[in-house]
């Protein structure tokens, strides 16, 4: 095996960010996805009126398929706050994927982070649940998907939220897709408030730039202009030049929008972040504009749901 990942890597941990590294994320990505086993992802359909909490679950709209399908990515926080409170769990995820399935996509809520018993991981990796394993998860989602009888293979989405977003980002390079060669990954990707910057988030994770510059697939940015937990400045700088280049990003702001602006379950929680106090307000009008432009972006990409 080469050494040239893991130097790469400690040369990024003491060098200016992205000097090193910057063609390297495949195989970085690839190691680190060792680290846990695979996910089982299920095939029985839960049906929507029995999806009553965020959990690992397929969901399918009515009628004849084929349907477009989406993976839906949550926050580093997972999709279960707090165990011993059942109110404390991530309902923004549950009711994304609600609306996915009335809009006639079938869906895959994903969980990442239960499975391996892993609690939180906005502080770093927990478990082997790295950067790269949950882009492995991602793409072998996508297969998943595209293994299910009413799903059209070639109309497959991912959609991520936060550290979601990230690993819609990394998802989205050609060189980790070859690299990994876990299949055909995604015909798009959407990423809701992501961090857009260079991360070394907790030992053990991908440190490097998280926009890759050999994004190839459509790809929608939304991020908010109070969000002082992944500064929307990044955003702009990183990505405005792919998009000057030709590469396919599309990208929205909401400037009175926080992070975690579609979370509403966590409106007015507050945590000391890297640039000082952060705290999310739930903005209904920011959701719902940004749901609208999201499945019109889904629509002019993978096709219209039959519904």
């Amino acid at each position: 095996m080469s050494l040239r990942p893991w130097i790469c890597w400690a040369l990024a941990l003491i060098l200016t960010p992205g000097a090193v590294c910057a063609q390297n994320a495949g195989s970085r990505l690839t190691l680190d996805a060792a680290n846990a086993p695979d996910l089982v992802f299920p095939d029985a359909v839960t049906p929507v009126a029995e999806a009553n909490s965020p959990r690992m679950m397929l969901l399918r709209p009515e009628g004849e398929g084929p349907f477009p399908a989406v993976a839906l990515a949550h926050q580093c926080g997972g999709l279960i706050f707090n165990k011993s409170n059942p109110n404390a769990v991530n309902w923004s995820m549950l009711g994304w994927a609600k609306s996915f399935v009335q809009n006639g996509y079938v869906t895959l809520l994903v969980d990442y982070m239960d499975p391996r018993g892993a609690k939180s991981l906005c502080s770093g990796p927990e478990n082997g649940v790295t950067y790269g394993r949950s882009v492995k998860d991602f793409m072998q989602s996508a297969e998943h998907l595209r293994k299910q009888p009413d799903v059209d293979p070639d109309r497959v989405a991912m959609v991520g939220f936060s550290q979601g977003a990230i690993i819609a980002f990394l998802s989205n390079s050609k060189d980790v897709r070859e690299k990994m060669n876990a299949g055909r990954a995604f015909n798009a990707y959407v990423s809701y408030y992501p961090l857009c910057g260079y991360s070394r988030n907790g030992v053990g994770n991908f440190a490097g730039e998280l926009v890759q510059d050999d994004m190839d697939r459509p790809h929608l940015v939304f991020t908010g202009g109070l969000d002082n937990e992944t500064p929307f400045e990044d955003c702009q700088k990183r990505l405005n030049p792919l998009i000057e280049k030709g590469k396919p990003i599309t990208y929205k702001h909401f400037e009175q929008a926080t992070h975690c602006f579609d979370c509403k379950s966590l409106n007015g929680f507050t945590k000391r972040g890297h640039y000082g106090q952060v705290t999310y307000t739930f903005n209904q009008e920011a959701t719902n504009q940004s749901a609208t432009q999201m499945f019109e972006f889904l629509r002019a990409k993978i096709g219209r749901a039959h519904v």
